[in-house]
């Protein structure tokens, strides 16, 4: 079962079915695919059951039947999309459910890794690199859900090394979300405890190695900019607004407006028409195609991760690291409900809070038993 679950993590974590398509073509790339449903099903029928994960079955039941009742553009896409979201939720949560956080940031840190030799071995024009995550946004989203663990490690040495890696790897994707991310995340370690301000120093000693080996690896000229200016105590915004999100999602306001309650069918935001290039908001996208109830509940979802993992802020502040990276990255996307990585990262992160509640109210009961006793 162990040997399984690494399997399937390697398949999600590294987004293996996504890369192995554009590497060796439709073929392989569909296969991988099939394989990671039958590993999950299979490990599922495995596994011990725990219990369902109704949140998001719920969202994705509501977000499909809504925007497949008002229009669908290809039947089969949205029935293939239906059956695996609603597989990986079911049998996805047993696989997150045991996977420890050292097994996740190991996935993570192989994940890194493929970052860095894109940029070393694999060096191109476009100068912003992803490794295995193909687009540089997912990868940064990668780099940061590493940086994040690497704060709940006991062993100061490799907490570290991991820091660095990930806040490298991060930095070569040039994501701009990642580094106000990167920045918010490690503010939020230093105020959950002063010895974390080692994170900062991390971050600026990688920016140092990212400047000393520019002559050597190829990196996108506007966006590596904002670093050099950084040192020169220079503040470049037109690096970070230019061909600013906020231009896509307003492109898309006017037929939210026109159709708030139900959304105007599924794929309406995601730019496939080729007339808008793609809403790249996952809160938008999911009014926009499904209504105002399924917004209101992925909404409810990612505050309610949030605010129960405020509990634990001095001694687990990873989960509000991650749960606010969650809430802040579905700003940036519209391939929600088929980003199996963020959904597992989601999953995951919700069944860590869970069983802490769960512990929390044992140890009450245990609590109330001992004081009538006595």
């Amino acid at each position: 079962m162990k040997v399984l679950r690494f399997v399937i993590l390697a398949f999600i974590v590294w987004g293996l079915p996504s890369f192995l398509l554009v590497a060796f073509g439709e073929t392989v790339g569909a296969l991988s695919s099939h394989i990671s449903n039958v590993l999950l099903l299979l490990y599922y029928l495995l596994s011990k059951k725990g219990k369902l994960i109704f949140p998001f079955i719920f969202l994705g039941i509501l977000y499909f039947l809504i925007s497949g009742a008002i229009d669908v553009p290809d039947s089969k896409s949205f029935i293939n999309d239906f059956i695996k979201y609603v597989i990986f939720i079911v049998c996805g949560a047993e696989v997150a459910r045991n996977t420890s956080l050292k097994d996740l940031i190991a996935f993570l840190l192989v994940g890194a890794t493929s970052i860095l030799a894109h940029a070393i071995f694999f060096t191109d024009n476009y100068g912003r690199y992803s490794g295995f995550y193909l687009d540089p946004n997912a990868a940064g989203f990668v780099s940061l859900i590493g940086y994040c663990l690497a704060y709940q490690l006991s062993n100061n040495s490799l907490k570290l090394i991991l820091l660095f890696i990930f806040t490298f790897s991060g930095a070569i994707t040039f994501s701009r979300y990642f580094f106000i991310m990167w920045l918010i995340t490690s503010l939020i370690a230093i105020f959950s405890n002063v010895r974390n301000s080692q994170g900062i120093l991390i971050g600026l000693g990688s920016l140092v190695v990212l400047i000393s080996v520019a002559s050597i690896l190829q990196f996108n000229t506007a966006r590596f900019s904002i670093v050099e200016n950084l040192f020169e105590r220079k503040i470049q915004t037109t690096a970070f607004t230019e061909h600013s999100r906020t231009e896509q999602w307003s492109a898309y306001l006017g037929d939210i407006f026109d159709n708030p309650i139900f959304g105007n069918g599924h794929q309406s935001f995601k730019g496939v028409t080729g007339v808008k290039q793609g809403v790249h908001n996952t809160y938008l996208m999911v009014i926009g195609e499904s209504g105002i109830i399924p917004f209101l509940l992925i909404i409810g979802i990612y505050i309610y991760m949030v605010k129960r993992s405020f509990s634990s802020f001095k001694t687990n502040v990873y989960k509000i690291m991650i749960a606010l990276t969650l809430l802040t990255f579905l700003m940036v996307i519209h391939n929600y409900f088929n980003n199996y990585l963020l959904l597992f990262i989601s999953i995951w992160l919700l069944v860590k809070l869970n069983e802490v509640s769960i512990a929390e109210n044992q140890n009450e009961i245990k609590e109330v038993i001992t004081w009538k006793t006595t």
